[in-house]
């Protein structure tokens, strides 16, 4: 069985780089159009049994039930210690729930599609362990697939995707690197809602970053 992890964080800890030139209000806004991308792309999946949201945010539990979105389920934490801490809490869970393997998308990446999740569901199909992508500066982790989900301890923040080819190579596992457009662009900084503004997306976080003035 499967199941794809979305870890997130609170709102008020969610997308603190930005604070600089985004107001709280809007901060907030575009946290939860990112997680409303991220969420419908991944729940209407056809290849995944269900999704997984993983918060120790009361308040992102409350809005995402209001989406009425399908095979959507919940991991609560009982306190926040960052993305990395939730993402081995969610393993961890998975491995006591039946679960084979996993796919974890963080809650930033709005250009993703359902048809995007499975073409890499699919091509886990025909390779073996490890599934990684880079974000668009070869610096972060913006999907990582393994199977079974306690093959890897996966690592997610700055620098993260040569941490993580780095220990893969160290342990002699065999993983594949899935170079893929729409999973490159995460926002993290303000680069890069000047990007997704000059794109031509439909996504809900488009939609919104149109609105600044940045």
């Amino acid at each position: 069985m499967h199941c794809t992890i979305i870890p997130v964080k609170s709102l008020i800890n969610s997308k603190r780089r930005l604070d600089s030139f985004l107001i709280p209000a809007e901060r907030k806004e575009l946290v939860i159009s990112l997680l409303k991308d991220v969420l419908t792309a991944a729940t209407n999946s056809k290849l995944a049994q269900f999704t997984t949201l993983v918060t120790s945010d009361p308040a992102i539990v409350k809005i995402t039930q209001h989406w009425h979105l399908p095979k959507l389920e919940y991991l609560i934490e009982p306190e926040e210690k960052g993305i990395n801490n939730a993402v081995q809490f969610a393993l961890e869970w998975s491995l006591s729930n039946s679960i084979t393997s996993v796919l974890i998308i963080p809650a930033d990446v709005p250009l993703i599609t359902a048809k995007d999740i499975d073409a890499l569901i699919k091509l886990a199909e025909k390779k073996s362990g490890i599934i990684i992508t880079p974000s668009q500066r070869r610096d972060g982790t913006n999907a990582f697939y393994q199977q079974p989900p306690n093959l890897f301890q996966v690592w997610y923040g700055p620098n993260s995707f040569q941490k993580n080819i780095n220990l893969i190579l160290k342990k002699h596992l065999p993983y594949f690197i899935f170079e893929h457009p729409a999973f490159a662009l995460d926002i993290d900084l303000k680069e890069d809602l000047i990007n997704l503004q000059q794109m031509n997306s439909n996504s809900n976080t488009s939609r919104f970053v149109k609105t600044l003035h940045l």
